[in-house]
């Protein structure tokens, strides 16, 4: 295929851009990264990319950069503007597992009691039962159910999975509240993390989102239950363990206690 015009190129990309509703910012940021390979898209080869990812130290940005590579070029190719697949040959780049960011026990108080409505009980569901903003979001009251023991909630989670996890009393009588079994509230999961990250700011914990509330609750699952991993695995509804034993390296309160003795 003869090389089309990068100028013609641009014009189509940044179309394409536009209808798809993305802003000009992402473009502009994809335009640079496609110039920095120094070759024409066409001529492009899996060195040239390797070059440019190696030239970048941060791994998650690696990431990024990789995987807006590849949208650009999938893009390019379905507008008929290349046909250069060479981009599949590249390497798929590990991201790194970060270390979580809950917030602290005051903050987690904080929140559940001086909290605007309904920001408080999304906090109480996000630190008394470790739920994602998504899940808050889609809650109903059906999902909430009575056993002999105390009270279980039904939840659909990430990636589909529909899973009954026990519940503390405070989380349902938060939800029972509402006596309602249909939504407890009309918002995205967008909507709710925006709304809680403005509520955080204003009373002083700048700088973390709702979902530092999940990891408050696994941290202090995994203190409080004396490090049973598999315990804090079904409460967190994670699919391996080992996402799980990341919070072992935040709970600070039995190796401390450890440490002390000495």
């Amino acid at each position: 295929m003869e090389e089309i015009p990068l100028e013609v190129i641009r014009e189509k990309l940044e179309s394409r851009y536009k209808t798809q509703g993305y802003s000009m910012a992402l473009f502009r940021n994809d335009w640079n990264m496609l110039m920095r390979l120094g070759v024409h898209p066409q001529n492009a080869t899996v060195d040239d990319f390797q070059r440019l990812l190696l030239g970048v130290n941060a791994s998650s940005t690696k990431g990024t950069y990789a995987a807006r590579l590849r949208s650009t070029f999938k893009a390019m190719r379905k507008m008929g503007l290349i046909d250069n697949n060479s981009i599949e040959d590249l390497p798929n780049v590990r991201k790194p597992r970060g270390l979580p960011h809950p917030i602290t026990p005051n903050e987690a108080k904080m929140l559940m009691t001086e909290a605007r409505q309904p920001m408080r009980d999304w906090f109480i569901l996000g630190c008394m039962a470790g739920l994602r903003a998504m899940e808050v979001a889609n809650l109903r009251g059906v999902d909430l159910e009575q056993a002999e023991d105390g009270y279980v909630l039904r939840i659909a989670g990430k990636g589909g999975t529909d899973l009954s996890v026990p519940v503390a009393k405070t989380v349902a009588e938060t939800i029972l509240a509402h006596n309602t079994n249909g939504r407890l509230w009309t918002v995205s999961p967008n909507r709710l993390t925006k709304k809680t990250s403005a509520e955080m700011k204003r009373l002083g914990i700048p700088k973390k989102t709702f979902h530092a509330c999940r990891h408050y609750f696994a941290t202090t699952m995994l203190e409080k239950s004396g490090g049973d991993l598999l315990a804090v695995r079904d409460l967190m509804r994670h699919s391996s363990v080992a996402t799980t034993q990341v919070y072992t390296q935040l709970s600070t309160g039995r190796t401390r206690s450890l440490v002390n003795l000495i």
